[in-house]
């Protein structure tokens, strides 16, 4: 019994505590570098990895470790466990966010961790950022649950210069 208890606890240890993911930054002089990203901490549930990206990649090239923050990376690319490749772009040189539509408008998906008084004493929301070209404030659209998600009437009433 004690044997099987170690072994899973070094495996919840060594799987916890260091995760690499290929990946690719581009860097605010556009130098585009293939790299892994090691994510740390206790990356049990998907959007604590997410989380954890937001403020700051931790990058593994050629043995090196280094941090980058917002303010140093224009964008990056990370290849999660499902094989899929989720681009994310600095946003006002504050945060990461996933980028989900990029063009004269930019829409992209940022999670939000709000402490609460109730185990497991946080939760975590997602909402949808709409950046203009014309305008240095972000636009936020919060979702309204599972039952009722942004409506396209409510997402054109934030882009007043293109109601297509």
């Amino acid at each position: 019994m004690k044997l099987l208890f170690s072994t899973i606890f070094f495996l919840q240890f060594s799987l916890c505590f260091s995760q690499t993911y290929y990946g690719q930054i581009t860097t605010n002089q556009n130098d585009s570098l293939s790299v892994q990203i090691l994510i740390k901490g206790n990356m049990i549930f998907k959007g604590n990895k997410i989380l954890s990206i937001q403020e700051k990649i931790t990058v593994l090239n050629n043995g090196i470790s280094k941090d980058y923050y917002p303010k140093d990376l224009k964008s990056f690319k990370i290849k999660m466990e499902n094989n899929k490749i989720i681009t994310y772009d600095n946003v006002n040189n504050n945060f990461f966010a996933e980028r989900y539509y990029s063009n004269k408008v930019k829409l992209y998906r940022r999670l939000i961790k709000v402490e609460t008084r109730q185990s497991p004493y946080f939760q975590i929301f997602s909402v949808l950022l709409v950046k203009n070209p014309n305008q240095e404030k972000l636009i936020e659209l919060n979702a309204n649950g599972f039952s009722r998600l942004i409506t396209q009437k409510e997402m054109l009433a934030k882009f007043t210069d293109c109601k297509i």
